[in-house]
Formats: C-alpha cells, sequence, structure tokens
C-alpha cells in the first residue's frame, strides 16, 4: 500500500469524514505566512481532513422547542453558546487536532519533516486571533480543503462540499514528503447568486460579494468577504451563530 493510501485510510480510522491531499504547487499566490513552506521550507504535500458537524447541532434553534424543563428564554442561548458551540466547534476542533497530531506523528516516525497545523480558533484563543489584522487564522484550512480536491469557496465564504455542503471542519498537516494528490474538484457545488440565501439571510448583513468577482467560475478562492468584528459581536445577540452554514441547501438536504 502507497503511502498517501495508508494516511486517508489512517486518517478514516481517526474519524475523518473527507479527506484530501494537495501538493505544495496549488498554494503559488498564497500570502507571505500563509504558504505551506513558510511553515516547512522542504514542504511537498498538505494534506486536509475534515469532520462533518451533525445536522443536529446547526439546527440547535429547533430543539427543545416544547421543553418542560428549560425556560423558552434562557433556551436559545444554552442551545447556542453550549449545545452548538461544543458538538458543532470545540468538540470537532479536538477531533481534528488529534487525528492530525497523530498522523503527523506517524509521518515524522517516517523521517518526514511534517507539522500539523491547529483548527482555527476557538473562542478561548480568540483574544490571539484579535491581535492579526483581519483576524487570519495562522494557515487557510478553507484554501487547504479547496486545493485536496474536497470542496469550493461558497457564496457564504465557507468552503462548501458536495457531501455536506459546508457543515465540515477542517485542519491540516504540511509534509515534506511527495504523496498522491486528489485531483481538484471541477463540478460546482455553490449556486451563488441564484440561491444566495446565505447572505440575504444574514442577520448581521456581514456578507458581501467581492467586486469584479467571476460569479459563473468554480470557486477556487472567496468571492464574497465577511465582516469579521459583526458576525463575531452579532452571533451571541442574534442567535445565529452557524446559520450561514444551515441555511445552504446542501447541507439541508443532507
Amino acid at each position: 500500500m502507497d503511502l498517501g493510501r495508508q494516511i486517508r485510510e489512517m486518517a478514516r480510522n481517526l474519524g475523518a469524514s473527507l479527506v484530501g491531499i494537495a501538493p505544495v504547487e496549488r498554494f503559488k499566490g498564497a500570502p507571505a505566512g500563509h504558504h505551506p513552506e513558510d511553515f516547512i521550507s522542504e514542504a511537498k504535500s498538505v494534506i486536509c481532513i475534515g469532520i462533518k458537524i451533525l445536522k443536529a447541532s446547526i439546527e440547535w434553534d429547533r430543539l427543545l422547542l416544547n421543553s418542560e424543563l428549560v425556560p423558552e428564554g434562557a433556551r436559545k442561548a444554552i442551545l447556542q453558546e453550549y449545545f452548538y458551540v461544543y458538538t458543532g466547534y470545540d468538540l470537532i476542533n479536538y477531533m481534528l487536532d488529534t487525528a492530525a497530531l497523530r498522523i503527523g506523528n506517524t509521518l515524522e516516525d517516517l523521517k518526514f519533516k511534517t507539522i500539523a497545523i491547529p483548527s482555527t480558533y476557538s473562542k478561548v484563543y480568540r483574544h490571539l486571533q484579535d491581535m492579526i489584522p483581519g483576524k487570519y487564522g495562522l494557515f487557510s484550512h478553507r484554501h487547504s480543503a479547496v486545493r485536496a480536491g474536497l470542496g469550493e469557496f461558497g457564496l457564504n465564504n465557507i468552503v462548501v462540499t458536495p457531501e455536506y455542503g459546508s457543515r465540515v471542519r477542517f485542519a491540516s498537516i504540511i509534509t515534506s514528503v511527495e504523496l498522491e494528490p486528489n485531483e481538484v474538484l471541477k463540478e460546482k457545488v455553490c449556486t451563488g447568486e441564484s440561491c444566495g440565501l446565505c447572505i440575504n439571510e444574514c442577520p448581521a448583513h456581514a456578507i458581501s460579494i467581492v467586486p469584479d468577482s467571476d460569479m459563473k467560475s468554480f470557486y477556487d478562492n472567496p468571492v464574497t468577504r465577511t465582516k469579521v468584528d459583526t458576525c463575531f459581536e452579532s452571533q451571541v445577540p442574534l442567535y445565529c451563530r452557524g446559520k450561514c452554514i444551515r441555511v445552504f441547501p446542501v447541507a439541508r438536504n443532507v
């Protein structure tokens, strides 16, 4: 069995719903500090793993509608800030980071330089994210997922996949070994402005189309931008965590 196949199988056994591999050449044009070679100068491959979010976690606001125990005034706060944040975010991040570390250790034991990039900041590390202009992560797992053939950028500025829509979180492993890559996804998943639900139903109006974007081609880079501060500040008072994921048509149909 070739190493790439072993890594894919290992990722699946560690709980990954999706796994793809991209050669570093696909990251040409990445901003300084965001290229795989900024982490490992000899980088040859980027492994991207994804774990799906349970549909019930995304649809948290439809739960316990007639509960005799949870007061209606507290229901949304508890479901959003505890149930969704934990089951749809923190727990998946933990699983991703654990799987990425296991894969990284396996490759390092084989004498390949490897780094496992943690999933993007949870609430615990949000203050560190605030230190970076634009609130970017250390590495773009979204670009990693698209370049590993797992999906395309959606109008919601999140990666959308054929299998789960946007109901997936990702982590990445950068390594110096050359692995057989996945083909880049070629068929569109996001229908763009003809749907537009993610933009139109965002309560904070935080998503906007980037001027001069090619709205008809495959979205291998973002065609929208998100006002990150507006998004973060609106989630708690407007109870809209996960809404841009939930309204995506594929996610509603799986």
